[in-house]
């Protein structure tokens, strides 16, 4: 059992898992009991995040479905204990809808690419970090509050940076020569949020800043150490989006 549950080898996905969540259940408005659930529940899809990805990496399928049912679990009995049989109507009043859905599209697209393209493909890494960030959009349900837009927009602005930041740190490394106007070009999406607030404007000002001036800087990285420092800075430029876009979305 050591190896099921230990710390993720990438802090920048386990503090993600655990952001996400609480970000999510501030604007939820969760109660201290939906907050005591919540934490939880991020608590056990932290510790149990490398052996899914290993697992999942690796197609164990004992290790695959030990980590989807313990983790499926773990997000449905609250959600059971909040809603009864409405999490199983497929109505628009359950708050698990939306983000079943959004869960299986994404694991959709990154079985696909990561077995298309491999699992070093930059697209491939991208859709990967599009997933530590999901336990966002299962906060309300398992606070026991309706699922919002403001918990959908939150996710999406995160998830996808985080998505965008990994394909940033691609075009700084010497052995992948991703092309570097492809993360800004795939950040423009991004944008639409001003249309449900426009304050988001403000979180994303540094990242399209960043993306710009990685245009004409022709610098490389190669070293482990100057990596980790790339991948350091890239998670405090989340952050910054992070705190952000949740001021902007609760005083909304």
């Amino acid at each position: 059992m050591g190896r099921i549950f230990k710390v993720p080898r990438e802090p920048g996905a386990g503090g993600t898992i655990i952001l996400s969540m609480i970000g999510g259940l501030i604007l939820a408005h969760a109660d201290w009991r939906g907050w005591l659930i919540g934490i939880t529940v991020a608590l056990i899809t932290f510790f149990t995040f490398d052996y899914a990805f290993d697992s999942y990496r690796s197609w164990r399928m004992g290790g695959m479905a030990f980590a989807l049912g313990l983790n499926g679990l773990a997000y449905l009995l609250p959600a059971w204990y909040w809603f009864g049989k409405g999490i199983l109507e497929p109505s628009t009043d359950n708050p698990l809808l939306i983000p079943l859905g959004v869960v299986a599209v994404l694991f959709a697209l990154h079985f696909a690419f990561s077995r298309t393209r491999g699992w070093k493909n930059p697209v491939t890494y991208a859709l990967g970090n599009l997933l530590p960030a999901v336990p966002a959009l299962f906060a309300p349900a398992v606070s026991g509050r309706p699922f919002s837009y403001d918990v959908l927009v939150f996710w999406f602005l995160l998830a996808y940076y985080e998505a965008i930041g990994a394909a940033y740190v691609e075009t700084k490394l010497a052995f992948r020569k991703f092309p570097r106007k492809y993360p800004l070009i795939a950040w423009l999406p991004a944008f639409l949020v001003v249309l449900y607030n426009p304050y988001l404007i403000l979180a994303l000002i540094e990242p399209t800043v960043r993306l710009v001036r990685n245009l004409k800087d022709s610098t490389y990285v190669a070293k482990i150490d100057d990596i980790k420092r790339l991948g350091w800075s890239v998670f405090r430029s989340v952050m910054l989006l992070y705190v952000i876009t949740l001021v902007v979305l609760y005083l909304k």
